[in-house]
């Protein structure tokens, strides 16, 4: 579809105030209904000065009835579309129903039939000045509401996650602690139940690390979606296709109505055509095909209809836009636009403009209902990328909270374990080191569930520093030789991204190593951080060290820098580099 200009809605007032020139009304008129153009331009733009703007409105629109003004001056359908920028959402149409309603015994004098005519063109012409000013505003809102959107679905994840390891983790870590507690104080008195304690409260962890692995994968896989819960993500088009189906039916109403000679005819062609029109709007691409039928409905009927039918020439030239991908097609609308201008009016009739008189009309309809059908298009549209865009981020988003719900809890929980396996050997070896060694379980174990709130907030700080101590401690405790050498000062930036590294690395060295030797090096190097992690006793590559691996490479590169990682000899070395 050819795109349409921001200004639509000021197009129509404009050629509104040159149809009442063209029609033979004056000077003083074509200034009046100018002047009332502006009033509504003032009433959407200016929300403070609405009551004044209404109450000119008013004014403007009823004095020439009243004889002060311009006479035989209609336009009532000004007035209602101020009457919808003005009025209080709850009174809204109800004004805008009533100015419509009144306008028709106000200049037609009991003649029932120009009554109803002059009804359902207020109505009509009011709501297409409204619509086309507010759905521009509307589209406008929608596309800025990205952001937001992006931003509430991002919310909405880390929320469910959060609820999910309260459920899946809260009460097990909690548990854990008071087995750990349990043992603390079992432990000289009754050193045999301190062991059972702390033999569950490791059992127990190890069922947490399964559940963990298990909430890592569902995130990961999971292809629910959630929905756009934006409200105007509802009202744009639907409001554009309300405001299409009211256009079409008042247009096809009154044009039934002003030929008494040929009313099934016409009623047959323009539900026919204006049918046609809604079914390309409403698929996602415009239907080419339909063009034949709407040819042949819209000029087969012309040699013997003449200017009755000419009007449905104009749904035709709307459909050929609403087609057109490029200009070759809609070269078709003007000729369409001037043919119905040429069989609408003789030269001379209605006024100075004569054919221009026409002219301007087959402008006027045509803009309206191609400016409607544009905007349901558009909104349509945007709502598709909106859908687009919720699910990018939410599988993005799940992304990251699987690979920080790997990363964040799997050294905890890993330490864990071994500190549980340690403190059952050492109860009856060495009670005061266990004493020891469960005092640090209690403390990882209240870290562990800390770190699980903690998932759902992205504002968290992973320092390099404390994560290289943090290293450094679980090291000491499984491997032999630990040696940890790290510049004083990094960047904050590439720390942060490098601190979850550190906690991986070392996770699988503690999970899928028998290491004896550790050695961690961070330092600035040709404008990086540079982070090694060198250690013996590696295994072969086990599914839990893939993921890691991977978790690892996709940090360091979505920072922008390098990720290596290789095994030799029984020795591994991983290195990772991320720009200051």
């Amino acid at each position: 579809m050819l795109p349409l200009p921001r200004f639509t809605g000021y197009l129509f007032l404009v050629l509104l105030i040159v149809s009442v020139w063209t029609a033979g009304a004056g000077v003083a008129a074509t200034i009046w209904c100018a002047l009332q153009a502006a009033v509504v331009v003032v009433a959407q733009h200016r929300p403070a000065t609405r009551g004044r703007s209404l109450l000119a409105q008013l004014v403007l629109t009823y004095l020439p009835v009243a004889g002060i003004g311009p006479s035989g001056l209609e336009t009532d359908h000004l007035l209602a579309a101020t009457a919808l920028w003005c009025l209080p959402p709850r009174w809204r149409w109800a004004g805008f129903a009533t100015v419509a309603a009144i306008s028709g015994p106000l200049h037609a004098q009991h003649r029932w039939g120009e009554m109803l005519h002059l009804d359902i063109t207020t109505a009509a012409i009011g709501a297409v000045v409204y619509l086309l000013s507010r759905l521009t505003v509307l589209v406008d809102a929608l596309d800025a509401t990205r952001d937001e959107l992006a931003q509430l679905t991002q919310t909405r994840e880390r929320l469910q996650v959060a609820r999910r390891l309260r459920d899946a983790l809260g009460d097990r870590l909690t548990a854990v602690l008071d087995l750990l507690r349990r043992a603390r104080t079992d432990l000289t008195p009754r050193p045999d139940r301190a062991t059972a304690a702390v033999a569950d409260a490791t059992d127990a962890t190890r069922r947490i690390i399964a559940a963990v692995r298990e909430l890592a994968a569902e995130q990961h896989d999971s292809a629910r979606m959630p929905p756009d819960d934006v409200p105007i993500s509802r009202l744009a088009p639907r409001l554009a296709l309300s405001a299409s189906v009211i256009s079409l039916g008042s247009w096809v109403a009154v044009e039934v109505l002003e030929s008494p000679g040929a009313r099934i005819a016409m009623a047959f062609g323009g539900t026919a055509l204006a049918g046609l029109l809604l079914a390309q709007l409403l698929r996602p691409e415009p239907m080419k095909r339909l063009l034949v039928p709407q040819a042949l409905i819209a000029l087969a009927p012309l040699p013997w209809l003449g200017a009755t039918w000419s009007v449905w020439l104009i749904l035709l030239a709307v459909s050929v836009l609403v087609c057109a991908d490029d200009i070759r097609l809609a070269v078709a609308v003007p000729a369409l636009v001037g043919l119905r201008a040429i069989y609408g009016g003789p030269p001379g009739n209605g006024g100075p403009g004569g054919h221009w008189s026409w002219l301007v009309m087959a402008a006027e309809a045509t803009l309206v209902l191609f400016g409607l059908a544009r905007f349901l298009q558009l909104s349509r549209q945007l709502n598709r990328s909106r859908q687009d865009l919720i699910q990018v981020t939410t599988q993005v988003e799940r992304l990251r909270l699987a690979r920080d719900i790997h990363d964040l809890l799997g050294l905890t929980l890993s330490v864990l374990v071994l500190k549980g396996d340690l403190i059952t050997e050492l109860v009856h070896r060495d009670p005061v080191r266990a004493a020891t060694e469960i005092e640090e379980a209690l403390r990882i174990a209240s870290r562990a569930r800390a770190e699980a709130w903690a998932l759902a907030d992205t504002a968290e700080t992973r320092s390099l520093c404390a994560e290289l101590r943090v290293a450094g401690a679980a090291l000491a405790d499984a491997c032999g030789t630990v040696s940890i050498d790290c510049d004083d000062e990094l960047p904050v930036t590439a720390g942060a991204v490098l601190a979850p590294v550190v906690r991986e690395a070392v996770t699988n060295v503690l999970r899928h190593s028998t290491a004896t030797r550790v050695r961690i090096e961070c330092r600035r190097q040709d404008g990086d951080v540079r982070l090694e992690v060198h250690n013996d006793g590696a295994a072969d590559e086990s599914e839990g060290a893939g993921q890691g691996l991977r978790n690892m490479r996709a940090r360091v590169r979505d920072a922008g820098g390098s990720f290596s990682a290789a095994r030799s000899g029984g020795e591994f070395r991983l290195t990772a580099r991320v720009p200051c």
